[in-house]
């Protein structure tokens, strides 16, 4: 899989970009949207929703690889995504890891495409 993709970094993640997509999708969970809900939660700040960590690593996928060769992919996340945060999208045999800029997993991406 690694063979035609490399390293690419999307972000730093945004409030607006959070906000936005809790829009577009129509999830306006308050973990993702309301700073004082994420902080008494536990949490430092609101958080990206999980799908839009995958359509940004899935962006830079198709990116390099065009939308033609990506048939599927299934993911699974490991930890939240904050505002701030930039996402380096790492290469793996069989599709690509998602990780913060201290190297911390927050998702893993398996590709399937077409021809491979």
């Amino acid at each position: 899989m690694s063979e035609r993709l490399h390293e690419a970094t999307r972000g730093p993640v945004s409030r607006v970009q959070i906000a936005r997509y809790a829009g577009a999708v129509n999830d306006f969970n308050p973990v993702h949207v309301d700073e004082e809900f994420a902080k008494r939660a536990g949490l430092p700040s609101v958080i990206a929703h999980g799908p839009l960590t995958v359509a940004l690593a899935l962006d830079a996928v198709v990116e390099q690889l065009g939308p033609a060769a990506l048939r599927s992919a299934q993911a699974r996340l490991s930890a939240p995504v904050f505002p701030g945060d930039e996402l380096t999208v790492v290469p793996t045999d069989d599709g690509v890891e998602v990780r913060k800029a201290d190297g911390t997993p927050v998702a893993t991406v398996a590709l399937a495409r077409d021809g491979a």
